[in-house]
């Protein structure tokens, strides 16, 4: 092919399609497969619904009609054909858009104009495409055909990997030299500026021995072809070979005009149907125990490339699945490794598991040794990571001595506020608790005050204006929050909360917090210039509660309401502690003494909740709820 000129500066490309093309092409393609490659998609009556892929939601409001080949977001607003979703999600520009959708359709596209630094810059990403399939096949040719490959054919047959594999996943070979590649390239007439783009050649700096010269990045190691969704090879990822050698085990493609890191999960290409299929997705860490799990039949597995998880990653996660499991080495970097992915995926909501491998395995070795059944037995076990980061201090250090534990309780707050959920978030602050054997309320204060630290650390997306970005504060329960209006609203309403003496029930109830301030005030709140002094005195994501609390229409100052909604507060704490009883006589090693002591309490516990919902008053609710 003739060389590309890379030294132009580019412009912006200026291009025109005929509309009938258009209309071919848009026709064409379905819009539903293409958008479901990207989103978990669910039929709504004639139309599909999903989570945006272009902004962070929790209930679905995207839509993808089929009739009208369309797609629109009723959050955030985006929406358009099938072209403009190719460019808003991929970052492509219309003609690019426009000939990816050409091609699968198999439609011939002929510009009516073409602007030359459109196609320049259409040229360079084509020409580096082109190079990435041609060099995957050549290096596949070498690995199964070239005796220089023999050593990656051992590595492979001692990993259990056979030539039917390597052909699946298109691995290959690159050459302990240059020579060979450089023969290679000159027969495909590559030029030495364009492979330095690709990122298949690199070129010494200034200091090395050979400045400006130019040689194969990747050299005797096993090659795992990188692909988009679209299947195309955009980057490669190398295996070091020559243990004894003075490099990186993994050394992947440096990013390119087709490659960016950050952006790409190794093997989605082939997983995501089964991925979106089970609502799960199984992160191990390398390509081989991902392989090695999709050809014995565990298919919804991705891994990351080398790379920490980014926003990206769990974002493209969240739009395929509900649940993460990462399967990770069972060693102290693992486990590292498995934090810190945990803190990127959970704050999107994904629901975040981890699972114990046997010491010294990996899902490879798991599957070669044990068999395929004794990873789907080690998946089907996962915990939440919460759960798993007990564990795994509980097998990793003294948690009897009150400072490791007062230690590892607090590395564990910032985590357990991680949770995007309020139920997980409580019932991570349970577990945690029982298991170290620390009051609940003392440790939820800890989550808390993490969570304040955390806001008042955060220097994002709030402009210096001394408002918080979002409410940190856990979702305040319902019977508390209307306790905490009437309250305000009328001063007998107030005397009579305070009176009852009962402010303690609140430190078993999530979601309380606003009520717990209000109650445990001398003030008289109901007094709007006492409120407007008491709000001074808090905390800035308290404050910011409460304001949007009172921006609610404010109640009548029903005292027979708010007597109600007392009763049914404590009938929740009751529900709460009879399921915590519960929780408690599954840990292991109890003594009987204890054992029967929870019995009583659950039985206790279970009469007094059903007497008191017996009971219960039938208040009609407030029309201001």
């Amino acid at each position: 092919m003739p060389p590309v000129n890379f030294s132009e500066e580019s412009k912006p490309p200026v291009a025109r399609i005929p509309e009938d093309t258009l209309q071919q092409v848009l026709h064409a393609t379905d819009i539903v497969d293409l958008v479901g490659r990207y989103v978990k998609l669910r039929r709504v009556g004639t139309n599909w619904r999903g989570l945006c892929p272009f902004h962070n939601e929790k209930t679905p409001s995207f839509y993808v009609n089929p009739q009208r080949s369309s797609y629109h977001c009723f959050g955030c607003g985006a929406g358009g054909t099938a072209i403009r979703f190719l460019m808003e999600h991929d970052g492509l520009q219309f003609m690019d858009a426009v000939k990816r959708l050409a091609d699968a359709a198999g439609i011939p596209i002929h510009e009516e104009i073409w602007d030359a630094n459109a196609e320049r810059a259409a040229k360079i990403r084509n020409a580096i495409l082109r190079v990435h399939s041609e060099l995957t096949e050549w290096f596949h040719h070498l690995l199964l055909n070239d005796p220089s490959a023999k050593e990656a054919r051992s590595y492979l047959k001692s990993r259990g990997i056979n030539r039917e594999t390597a052909t699946n996943w298109k691995m290959g070979y690159a050459p302990a030299t240059g020579d060979a590649f450089k023969q290679w390239a000159a027969e495909k007439k590559y030029t030495e500026n364009l492979l330095v783009h690709a990122g298949i050649l690199a070129r010494g700096d200034a200091d090395s021995r050979q400045p400006n010269q130019t040689y194969p990045r990747f050299r005797h190691r096993l090659m795992f072809p990188i692909r988009n969704d679209f299947s195309e090879v955009i980057a490669f990822s190398g295996r070091l070979l020559d243990n004894n050698a003075k490099a990186a085990k993994y050394l992947n493609s440096p990013e390119t005009v087709i490659f960016n890191k950050s952006r790409i999960l190794f093997g989605l290409d082939k997983s995501k149907r089964a991925i979106i299929k089970a609502g799960r997705a199984i992160v191990c860490e390398g390509q081989i125990d991902l392989i090695t799990a999709f050809e014995h039949g565990i298919e919804n597995v991705v891994a990351p490339l080398g790379t920490a998880f980014t926003e990206f990653h769990a974002r493209v996660l969240k739009r395929h699945a509900e649940e993460v499991v990462l399967c990770f080495d069972s060693d102290s970097a693992g486990f590292k490794a498995a934090q810190r992915a945990y803190v990127i995926l959970a704050p999107v909501g994904l629901i975040v598991k981890a699972v114990s491998l046997p010491n010294g395995e990996d899902p490879d070795s798991l599957i070669r040794t044990q068999g395929v059944e004794a990873l789907r037995s080690t998946l089907n076990a996962a915990k939440d990571f919460i759960d798993h980061a007990i564990d795994h201090a509980f097998a990793s250090r003294d948690l009897t001595d009150t400072r490791e534990k007062t230690r590892f309780s607090a590395e564990m707050a910032p985590l357990i506020r991680q949770l995007d959920n309020a139920i997980a978030r409580d019932a991570a602050i349970q577990n945690l608790a029982i298991r170290l054997g620390i009051p609940e309320a003392d440790y939820r204060r800890q989550v808390a005050r993490a969570a304040k630290s955390a806001a008042n650390n955060d220097t994002t997306g709030n402009g210096g204006s001394g408002q918080a970005a979002a409410n940190p504060l856990p979702t305040q329960e319902r019977n508390a929050a209307l306790l905490c209006r009437y309250a305000l609203s009328d001063t007998k309403i107030l005397n009579w909360l305070r009176s009852t003496g009962k402010a303690s029930i609140l430190n078993d109830i999530p979601g309380t917090e606003l009520l717990a301030l209000i109650w445990n005030n001398d003030a008289d709140l109901a007094d709007t210039a006492r409120l407007s002094l008491f709000l001074t005195t808090l905390q800035r994501e308290e404050e910011s509660a409460l304001s949007q609390l009172l921006s609610q229409p404010m109640p009548g100052g029903q005292l027979a309401e708010a007597q109600h909604a007392l009763e049914l507060i404590e009938i929740e704490r009751l529900k709460i502690l009879y399921q915590r009883a519960h929780s408690q006589l599954k840990q292991p090693n109890l003594d009987p003494t204890r054992i029967s002591s929870l019995n009583q309490d659950i039985v206790t516990l279970r009469k007094e909740y059903l007497d008191r919902l017996a009971q219960l008053p039938k208040i009609p609710p407030s029309t201001a709820q």
